[in-house]
């Protein structure tokens, strides 16, 4: 079987392409680094350090690699041909990768072959984002074909991967844990085999949730909040006891939410937030601020991991003050480095606090007046 794989980043190599392997696919990664594909393809795979206590390698073999730029009449072939096709580019990627993969599909439809496409991104319902853009370039009678053949899978991810270059060659870097949820009431009824080291659920709504609220907020709360204190690493902010305790406490109030609109067990989930903050904690990773923290404009947004369970606490008329600290913290941070940060930066400037929040977050009223408090207190 063969697998088509957007991103041959640190979550594209180091987790779905491990899982996919583990299934038995041979992997083609999409990529538009020229030098990381030259090496994927010279090697015919690529290592995984995991950092577990017999600290673990694993080599993915049967392995090749295309660049999306110079090669698109071969990523529409492999397209045509693949099994499975699945992506981890970032959620704000999916718009430039969906007329290729239009045009793999329209081609591979002509023949009357359906495939199941996985968007792992850090979003809500990625797939449908993909299917969004990917529809979008399409004619209504080309619509009506896809329809019939083209399964949209929404998906929640979780693992932290990191990266780093070892004797001249990029290596993933990644935790034991992993989580890979798959709604499989979205799949092909004919697809031919089943994956194994995944979570196939009825209800996906719950669990996408579940990672962007607590495991996703948990680590952007530490980034800005860490930012704020001039820390460098998120393994070194969370040791500091007054961001622990905010961050615990955003994560508590939103524990509520789940307890209130799915009926989730309360001490389930304060497990699952003791085991996320020991994972972001783990002092044999080394995770960058500015890489957790990059992209503040999307993390902002109004259905993001930071102002969605603070809005939905409002409407359930439960506490949310750890929550405002955290949006306000988020909107201080500032990284030269990062395009996002600097347009933040610049249209606080230029526009005010007050209309940059109602911009970005889409706040208004109350919560908006407390975020832009916090935001002075934090001054």
């Amino acid at each position: 079987m063969r697998a088509v794989h957007f991103g041959a980043g640190n979550i594209g190599r180091g987790f779905i392409g491990q899982i996919l392997h583990q299934n038995g696919f041979e992997l083609c990664f999409v990529d538009t680094n020229a030098e990381l594909i030259q090496q994927l393809n010279q090697e015919g795979g690529y290592s995984i350090e995991i950092i577990d206590e017999d600290e673990t390698t694993d080599f993915i073999d049967q392995v090749t690699a295309l660049n999306s730029l110079t090669e698109t009449e071969k990523v529409i072939a492999a397209i045509e041909d693949a099994d499975i096709l699945t992506t981890s580019v970032g959620a704000n990627n999916l718009v430039r990768i969906a007329p290729t993969i239009a045009k793999g599909l329209s081609q591979r439809f002509e023949q009357k072959r359906s495939i199941n496409i996985l968007a792992n991104e850090n979003a809500i319902n990625a797939s449908d984002i993909l299917k969004k853009e990917v529809y979008a370039v399409l004619s209504e009678q080309e619509k009506k074909v896809f329809d019939q053949y083209a399964f949209f899978v929404n998906t929640a991810i979780d693992r932290q991967s990191l990266g780093k270059i070892v004797d001249g060659k990029v290596v993933a870097v990644v935790e034991p844990y992993y989580e890979w949820v798959i709604n499989c009431q979205q799949l092909d009824p004919a697809t031919p085999f089943q994956l194994k080291n995944v979570v196939l659920i009825d209800e996906m709504q719950p669990y996408i949730e579940r990672k962007l609220y607590i495991v996703n907020a948990a680590h952007a709360a530490i980034a800005y909040l860490g930012a704020l204190k001039g820390y460098q690493t998120i393994q070194t902010a969370i040791q500091d006891a007054q961001i622990l305790t905010v961050v615990n406490q955003f994560l508590a109030e939103n524990v509520e939410y789940f307890v209130q609109a799915y009926q989730f067990d309360r001490g389930d989930l304060q497990s699952f937030i003791a085991k996320t903050l020991k994972r972001q904690g783990n002092q044999k990773l080394s995770d960058e601020i500015d890489r957790v923290g990059g992209s503040p404009i999307r993390k902002l947004g109004p259905n993001d991991r930071l102002v969605a369970p603070v809005v939905k606490l409002e409407d359930f008329n439960l506490p949310y003050e750890a929550g405002v600290k955290v949006i306000a913290a988020g909107y201080h941070y500032q990284n030269a480095d990062d395009a996002e940060s600097e347009s933040l930066q610049a249209s606080i400037v230029e526009e005010g606090l007050e209309a940059t929040i109602k911009k970005i977050s889409q706040l208004d009223g109350v919560l908006l007046k407390e975020v832009i408090a916090a935001y002075q207190t934090q001054q």
